[in-house]
């Protein structure tokens, strides 16, 4: 962590609000808080679809030879591709259509080209479907990976994506790896702990490590190579229902970026949303060293967030969207409803530092980082 503060302590925050579209009305623009940081609104994408947003990425994709840097966005019965185009317009290329499933969340795989994955259900996820075009890119093709109750998804280096699967009992936890074309090439299984997983994330610093949080507030080690589980630590009650978002490896120890949907505020420390913990895998036994929490005059809980490097977002129950640096450990911009619209979705993107926040209006807004 010392070394990677110090690559980074170079990032100064300040407030650049710059509208590259004359033609976008003031009324459509996000209301910036005293709170800021190097935020540059650079594009404004609509969705025509007519149904409600649910999801937006960014992800490389091959188009006429090239690879370029493309918006995914999902409504709750349509996936589209946006490829770029001058001046930051977008045009969609491709749609995938779903009748019966709604979906549910974006799955991207790193270092897989020309294929996206998406995550369909009503509560909880019901399929994982591989979205992708057939070789002459004319037509738009979909495959069932796997079905049933599926509690947790996430894609991974290499080409792989992980889930979990089932009740306690018959708890399955499924990696499976893709070839370079986008097929499906094998599958491995990890063997499963006794309580049911809810978030998986990678562990950077730590080849072939998964880490897992589970419904009783633990945190799991998979070996990616053998499938072996490693460790199991529990990580306290004072927060229930906690989320991992990234994990970091140093000196041995293991940070952990937790979000907190169940926190309730206090006056003495305000309102946590996220949580820097670290924990030795040694002797399970492990600390808080930050508590993230909204700046004061600000309310809500998580709703759902992602973490990139060293800063954290989310967006809140008020429909509030707000950004924190790891390193520095305080919030740093905040960015409110816009025209009566709550964001109802935020992500960092996968091809560089933008940030893609969405309303369930359609509205997508990409800002520069």
């Amino acid at each position: 962590m010392k070394e990677r503060g110090r690559q980074t302590s170079s990032i100064k925050c300040r407030l650049t609000v710059y509208l590259l579209f004359p033609q976008t009305k003031l009324a459509d623009l996000p209301v910036y808080d005293s709170l800021t940081c190097n935020l540059q609104l650079v594009s404004k994408l609509k969705n025509p679809s007519g149904s409600c947003s649910v999801d937006v990425s960014a992800m490389w994709w091959e188009i006429a030879g090239f690879r370029e840097p493309c918006i995914i966005t999902a409504c709750e019965y349509v996936v589209s591709l946006w490829k770029p185009l001058d001046n930051w317009q977008w045009e969609k290329i491709y749609s995938w259509h779903f009748a019966e499933v709604p979906v549910l969340q974006i799955v991207p795989v790193p270092d897989v080209y020309n294929l996206v994955c998406v995550a369909l259900g009503n509560l909880e996820i019901r399929e994982i479907r591989a979205l992708l075009c057939s070789s002459d890119g004319e037509s738009e093709k979909q495959v069932l990976l796997s079905s049933g109750n599926i509690k947790a998804v996430l894609g991974l280096t290499k080409r792989r994506l992980v889930s979990s699967s089932g009740t306690l009992c018959d708890q399955q936890v499924e990696v499976m790896m893709f070839a370079e074309d986008g097929g499906s090439k094998e599958k491995q299984f990890l063997m499963p702990p006794e309580e049911t997983v809810l978030t998986f994330a990678e562990v950077q610093g730590m080849q072939e490590a998964l880490l897992g949080t589970t419904i009783m507030n633990s945190i799991v080690i998979w070996n990616l190579k053998t499938g072996q589980l490693l460790k199991k630590m529990h990580i306290g009650d004072s927060y229930h229902a906690s989320v991992c978002h990234k994990a970091y490896s140093e000196m041995g120890l293991l940070f952990v970026v937790l979000s907190h949907p169940c926190a309730k505020g206090s006056e003495l420390l305000g309102s946590p949303v996220f949580q820097l913990i670290v924990i030795n895998p040694k002797t399970t036994l492990g600390m808080g060293v930050m508590l993230y929490c909204l700046p004061q005059g600000q309310a809500g809980r998580f709703l759902e967030g992602d973490v990139k490097d060293n800063f954290a977002v989310a967006v809140l129950t008020s429909g509030t969207i707000a950004i924190w640096d790891l390193l520095l450990g305080h919030c740093t911009a905040v960015l409110t409803p816009v025209s009566g619209q709550s964001w109802s979705f935020v992500k960092w993107s996968g091809t560089d530092s933008h940030l893609l926040a969405g309303q369930k209006d359609g509205n997508i807004f990409i800002f520069r980082h």
